[in-house]
């Protein structure tokens, strides 16, 4: 009997392409080494939106509807990433990810107070990364957030859905502006 609903889920999982994409995904996602970053480099570049060159994701990296992502080149995701692009996100050139990050793109509902949050469904905005802006680990990026050009955010940093002006650096919780590259704090 447990073989049989086991053999049940597993054909309900893949007899969709989002959910096989989940299984090949979870295949690939702790590969080690050179190997496991190239594997991932061809198994999404097909999958975004449109992938520039020189990708690379490191091992422990979830992207969840990489379809909506359009990526420029030389573009790193850091060890154990968590995307959650069903919003929309743009990365651009020369973008670096540290470890542990989180980008959010979309959010609950939960206007209605006599309707359980779950019920309520999504509310999705995109996320837009602008070139050369390093986000170090562990920073949340929150839905709606947008990082111009040459952005540096802190470790640890809560970044809320605002527009970041270029050459900001941001750290906090909420992350706020304490300086500006090429200048003394």
């Amino acid at each position: 009997m447990q073989v049989k609903k086991f053999l049940k889920y597993l054909y309900q999982d893949i007899s969709t392409k989002n959910r096989r994409n989940l299984y090949i995904a979870w295949l690939l996602r702790d590969l080690p080494g050179e190997f496991g970053v190239y594997l991932r480099r061809i198994w999404y570049g097909k999958l975004f939106k449109r992938c520039g060159e020189n990708l690379r994701i490191m091992p422990g990296t979830i992207i969840l509807r990489p379809e909506k992502i359009v990526c420029g080149d030389n573009v790193s995701f850091g060890v154990c990433n968590y995307i959650q692009a069903g919003g929309g996100l743009i990365l651009g050139n020369d973008v670096m990810i540290g470890p542990y990050v989180k980008i959010w793109t979309l959010n609950h509902r939960y206007e209605e107070i006599n309707i359980p949050v779950h019920t309520q469904g999504y509310t999705y905005k995109k996320v837009r990364i602008g070139h050369d802006v390093w986000i170090g680990a562990n920073a949340f990026v929150m839905p709606g957030t947008e990082l111009g050009d040459k952005i540096i955010v802190s470790a640890n940093s809560v970044v809320s859905a605002k527009k970041y002006p270029e050459r900001s650096i941001l750290a906090g919780y909420p992350a706020r502006r304490i300086g500006k590259r090429g200048y003394a704090i």
